[in-house]
């Protein structure tokens, strides 16, 4: 780039400076001389060409004015600016950064993750040795048998509903049977004795109540032998004599022999005994007090 020489003029720079207009800086401290002349130099046509891009100066550093913040090693610049400019602008320390906060919303809070369970379907089944099942069986057969007494094809059912094997379960109740603790006839003799005492049942409802227990054939007759014909008619009239003791039964004569009849199916009587009760007690207790 070619530059002038002794172009000094009135401006009062040194003869033979080779210095282009851009090299001087705006703000007049240098060899202008008075600012109301131009100097001859100035009017070359080299002091008016462009610098290289290498050669030109950059713009003028500025103080930052009271109040402001300059930026922080790892902050960006934009963000330094923006909060130095605003806080420059209200005149207050530290103010900018709140304003420029004011108007950013916050993120809303993230919700919990659910923690996934995960299913356990690797795990084998725990396999128990027979003395293992054993010991298992023999505390089920025990908390059974306190609660009532049982006959040995109950506690079978629930041995295997407990998954203890079946040959474990047969050897089990066979030593309860050693020991009288699982005893189907004395289990037989006590329910038939119990069921006609409390609830008034015939000897059909007491068979059919002893084969869903597992007790049949002549395990169960023989248990059923202590109710006989006339025990079974007492027991029948009784049942009749407590319900006819309601002076609404004498009402409507039909009505109340139907229900009575029906109650005595219910339990296990035969149709014939049941009317012939029936009848025999209603004419008793309500035409026998109108003579």
């Amino acid at each position: 780039m070619s530059t002038t020489k002794d172009q000094g003029g009135s401006s009062g720079s040194r003869g033979g400076a080779e210095r282009p207009l851009w090299s001087f800086p705006a703000d007049g401290n240098s060899d202008w001389g008075v600012p109301t002349e131009i100097p001859g130099w100035a009017q070359s046509p080299a002091a008016s060409q462009a610098p290289a891009p290498e050669q030109a100066p950059g713009p003028p550093e500025t103080k930052p004015a009271f109040g402001e913040r300059s930026g922080f090693a790892g902050r960006s610049g934009s963000r330094t600016s923006t909060r130095s400019a605003s806080g420059a602008g209200r005149g207050s320390w530290g103010s900018g950064g709140r304003s420029t906060r004011q108007g950013t919303k916050r993120a809303a809070p993230r919700a919990p993750r659910a923690r996934a369970k995960k299913e356990k379907t690797d795990l084998e089944p725990v396999i128990l040795s027979d003395e293992q099942y054993a010991t298992k069986g023999r505390a089920i057969l025990l908390r059974q048998l306190t609660a009532s007494a049982k006959s040995r094809a109950q506690l079978k059912t629930k041995l295997l509903e407990k998954e203890i094997p079946e040959h474990v379960a047969e050897e089990l109740l066979d030593r309860f049977e050693e020991i009288a603790l699982v005893d189907d006839e004395a289990f037989a003799e006590g329910w038939v004795r119990s069921r006609a005492r409390s609830r008034g049942l015939a000897r059909s409802a007491i068979r059919r109540e002893l084969r869903d227990k597992g007790i049949e054939g002549e395990m169960a007759e023989t248990a059923l032998e202590q109710i006989d014909e006339d025990a079974e008619e007492i027991t029948a009239r009784d049942l009749v004599e407590r319900k006819l003791r309601a002076p609404s039964m004498g009402l409507d004569r039909e009505k109340s022999v139907r229900r009575l009849v029906g109650m005595l199916a219910r339990k296990g009587y035969s149709p014939g005994l049941a009317f012939r009760i029936v009848n025999a007690a209603w004419e008793e207790r309500f035409n026998g007090d109108d003579d």
